[in-house]
């Protein structure tokens, strides 16, 4: 019996009555097919303009892009409609090293959905044309060498959603135009060298925004009002020029996960208000010339994470309840401030701790046992004013088997270091005692430590009284202890 003839594939269908169309197109019967087949060529063509501007594709990823291929469906990174007129509605084409500039001819793709040219070494200005496609919903050309301007057509792109033109070098203004459109969910303009201040549409009431990374460009002026939203869940203003205060209103946005302001110029104090973001995850305004007292609703956050506060004017105590309201915490980063009053014994609570530095403060008394932090790998506590008593908070730390950095230079330590030292964790690469008052010999069990590889002096003290009255070890890479 002879085998079944297999069937064609929907796509072979398509390009068969493609074919058909285009050996039509000179009959005055089928000028609507001629249009059909005509859109699938300009198309086609589009495709081998920007093929033209590409001049470096060491992947021959584009090879297959010939002008005597009528299927360029099938060409790589090219997807098509599955209907008729054939069209093409996305072009990705990432981490393909292509080389080159976007040639305006791409606006004459207008059907397409998405374009992804991301981690590429595109050069050259964005076209005004890639704006004006009119169902274009997702733009990503993050990680090329983009200059010039973002295009002010992309304001008018009413189906726009996402947005990243991330790590390039564009320069300019965020477009006014920009920030009013409806349907971006998400904007990633972050690491370029934008300038001037940022629209103060983007956090309308109308604004339906999820994510704004506008992290590591030149903005300057205010930080926005904000009005009562309930879709922004990501904002990043990290690294850019911005002063003034943290807007109060930023407390009107309910559904924020992170807030992201850290390394610019802010003044002022924490508003209040930001206690009020039930959801908050992150909190990062380290870096800017913030004074005042952390609010006592900010230590309420529940589902908080990581708190960044560090390199501020910041006073006040740290709330000794603070372990007990937030279960969640990994990060507590406030160093280099005017803290004052004891380390809250209650972080002991802060079972997902991971990191704790509070250097560089006034904070007195003695240091809590930690012993019950198992996910700790860095406690900072050097240059205060924190006093040793028994040494029993060292001997609990040998519990924290994940424990990589212990830095209590600068502080009142005294007395002689317990044997205890030799039994933390063998993870340890970082044992900072300089500046203290300590007095005896280095343990031998410290050799116990085998990722602890230089063992430094101060130049007033030589290595063979084995003072500790200033040293360090540091990990070097190379075992054994110097």
């Amino acid at each position: 019996m002879d085998p079944k003839p297999k069937s064609p594939s929907p796509r072979h269908l398509l390009f068969f009555l493609y074919g058909v169309l285009v050996s039509l197109t000179s009959n005055s019967a089928t000028f609507s097919s001629a249009q059909t087949s005509n859109s699938s060529e300009a198309d086609r063509q589009a495709l081998l303009c920007f093929k033209s501007s590409i001049s470096l594709d060491p992947g021959l990823v584009l090879t297959p892009w010939r002008s005597d291929s009528l299927d360029f469906c099938s060409w790589r990174g090219v997807n098509c409609s599955t209907t008729l007129p054939i069209r093409v509605v996305s072009l990705e084409l990432r981490y393909d090293k292509l080389k080159g500039e976007l040639p305006s001819c791409m606006g004459t793709l207008t059907s397409l959905v998405r374009i992804d040219l991301s981690n590429n070494d595109l050069s050259g200005s964005i076209p005004e044309e890639i704006g004006a496609i009119p169902g274009l919903q997702t733009l990503i050309l993050a990680e090329n060498r983009l200059t010039g301007n973002i295009p002010l057509s992309l304001g008018t792109a009413a189906s726009l959603r996402y947005i990243d033109l991330s790590r390039n070098a564009l320069s300019g203004i965020i477009p006014d135009s920009l920030a009013k459109v409806l349907s971006l969910r998400a904007l990633r303009l972050s690491m370029n060298n934008l300038s001037g201040e940022i629209p103060g549409a983007l956090f309308n009431n109308s604004s339906n925004l999820i994510t704004v990374d506008l992290q590591q460009n030149s903005l300057s002026g205010v930080i926005p009002h904000f009005h009562r939203t309930a879709t922004l869940q990501f904002l990043d203003l990290t690294g850019n020029s911005l002063s003034g205060s943290i807007p109060a209103s930023l407390g009107n946005v309910s559904s924020l996960n992170y807030i992201l302001l850290a390394e610019n110029n802010l003044d002022g104090s924490i508003p209040e208000s930001l206690g009020h973001i039930l959801n908050l995850t992150a909190l990062d305004l380290g870096y800017n010339q913030l004074s005042g007292n952390v609010p006592a609703m900010i230590y309420n956050i529940s589902s908080l994470r990581y708190l960044g506060l560090s390199f501020n004017r910041l006073g006040g105590q740290i709330l000794l309840n603070t372990g007990h309201s937030l279960p969640n915490f990994e990060s507590l980063i406030l160093s280099s401030n005017a803290l004052s009053g004891m380390v809250p014994a209650s972080l002991a609570n802060m079972s997902k701790l991971q990191v704790i530095d509070l250097s560089s403060n006034l904070l007195s008394g003695s240091i809590p046992s930690l012993g019950s932090l198992s996910n700790l790998s860095r406690l900072i506590l050097g240059t205060n004013m924190l006093q040793a008593e028994n040494w029993m908070f060292l001997t609990s730390l040998t519990n924290c088997s994940r424990l990589l950095a212990l830095a209590l230079d600068g502080s009142s330590l005294n007395g002689s270091l317990p044997k205890s030292v030799g039994n933390l964790s063998t993870n340890l690469e970082l044992l900072n005692f300089r500046g203290n008052r300590i007095s005896g010999t280095i343990p031998a069990v410290i050799g116990n430590l085998v990722n602890l590889t230089r063992l430094k002096h101060g130049a007033e003290h030589a290595f063979g009284n084995n003072s500790l009255n200033n040293w360090e070890i540091k990990k070097l890479g190379c075992p054994g202890i110097v």
